[in-house]
């Protein structure tokens, strides 16, 4: 097996071990909000909002001083700091006593973890460009497996054991992940400073780059307006029944299982058409039409079939704009060009959930779908606008199946 394309799975496991330790108790943040003493729907919500947007406001400081790094000391290293980082956070999660604890340890997450961008950029930085897409979607189909997988264990494991617990074994997952990394990859590693390259220069003046970094925040931003009511929102529908964690994570998990089959396809179909661009503008306005309809969904099936269609249309985002950023940038600063790309999803990572917490708590938990909608479906009109052109066709290859 050639070394990158170890690399790349052992990558792809850990990729899912830090998604599904991170989802495990994350879609009951609100739940567990409650638990900890805030009352009311309103405020309930609006703390919601806070503690959601915390860790992308401290993530969007550090992620491009975290990719200088990665370019002056390797990609790798960036990983295990994210994996073991994480690891910390969640088990000082499982023990805040208080809403104040829980924002503490959020913006702290920012600051230390950030393992999605980490082992994209150690995995672009590895694999040929022709098989930018096939890898990167296959990276981001792990994504939303973990996504999927995280829910569905953590709404057993919250109802069985309760928030605490579930916070503290999820770091184990995140343990697996740093661990993974550490002995299963390996890295053809030459510094910026060896290599030239431009530094930050020479990305943003690269063609198309801040147009798909503006797709990737705007998509964040619409993902994560409605992260921190869309439990209540479930709430609101189902009830407060026995099993509401349970239902909670089954909805979340069929639109993350839906994301991660397209991905993998829509990133391996990106590089043999050559379409990156034609396919990220398409994925964000059926997205944008899918958020629409969540403001009228009335039933947990309505939700669930929604989640489904949100997921493919989310599925076909974030290979074609990575593969757009993995084309346009130099190899010596995919580091930089991944960090600021985390950043300015940390951005809307900030926003989204601030946003979608005040709109939620002024005029109710439909509310934030309709501006989830707007958001999404404005990236794509500014895609068309400034992407220019798809990534050459000199040089790549029909994507194939990697043995």
């Amino acid at each position: 097996m050639r070394p990158w394309k170890r690399t790349f799975y052992a990558a792809l496991v850990a990729q899912f071990c830090s998604i599904a330790g991170f989802s495990l108790a994350m879609p009951f943040m609100a739940f567990y909000i409650r638990q900890l003493g805030v009352t009311g729907q309103g405020p309930v919500a609006r703390w919601s909002g806070y503690v959601n947007a915390a860790a992308g406001l401290t993530m969007a400081i550090f992620a491009p001083i975290w990719g200088v790094v990665a370019d002056r000391y390797g990609r790798r290293l960036m990983v295990m700091r994210s994996m073991y980082g994480g690891v910390l956070v969640l088990l000082l999660m499982s023990i805040a006593q208080n809403v104040y604890h829980l924002l503490v340890f959020r913006l702290l997450q920012g600051i230390l973890t950030g393992t999605i961008s980490a082992l994209v950029a150690l995995v672009a930085s590895e694999a040929p460009r022709e098989k930018a897409g096939y890898v990167l979607g296959a990276m981001q189909a792990a994504v939303f497996v973990g996504f999927s997988v995280g829910p569905l264990i953590g709404g057993e494991l919250a109802d069985a054991l309760g928030y605490r617990a579930t916070f503290a074994l999820s770091s184990l997952l995140l343990l697996a992940g740093g661990l993974l990394v550490q002995f299963g990859t390996r890295e053809s590693f030459v510094p910026a400073a060896a290599a030239g390259g431009g530094g930050f220069r020479a990305v943003f003046a690269a063609e198309g780059f801040l147009a798909a970094v503006f797709a990737l925040f705007t998509l964040r931003f619409g993902n994560s307006i409605t992260a921190p009511t869309f439990g209540l929102f479930i709430e609101e529908i189902y009830g407060k029944g026995s099993g509401l964690n349970r239902v909670v994570g089954w909805v979340i998990a069929v639109g993350g299982l839906a994301a991660a089959g397209g991905s993998f396809v829509l990133g391996a179909l990106s590089d043999r058409w050559r379409a990156h661009k034609r396919v990220l503008i398409a994925s964000c306005v059926f997205g944008g039409i899918v958020s629409l309809a969540y403001a009228y969904a009335t039933t947990v099936w309505q939700l669930g079939g929604l989640r489904i269609l949100f997921g493919l249309g989310a599925a076909g985002v974030l290979p074609a704009a990575n593969a757009i950023i993995r084309h346009t940038t130099a190899d010596e600063n995919m580091g930089r060009a991944y960090g600021v790309t985390a950043s300015a999803g940390s951005i809307g990572w900030t926003l989204g959930p601030w946003s979608g917490g005040e709109v939620a708590a002024a005029y109710g938990l439909r509310a934030p779908f309709l501006l989830m909608a707007v958001a999404i479906i404005l990236s794509a009109g500014v895609v068309a606008l400034f992407v220019r052109r798809d990534p050459p066709a000199k040089g790549l290859a029909m994507a194939e199946p990697l043995g």
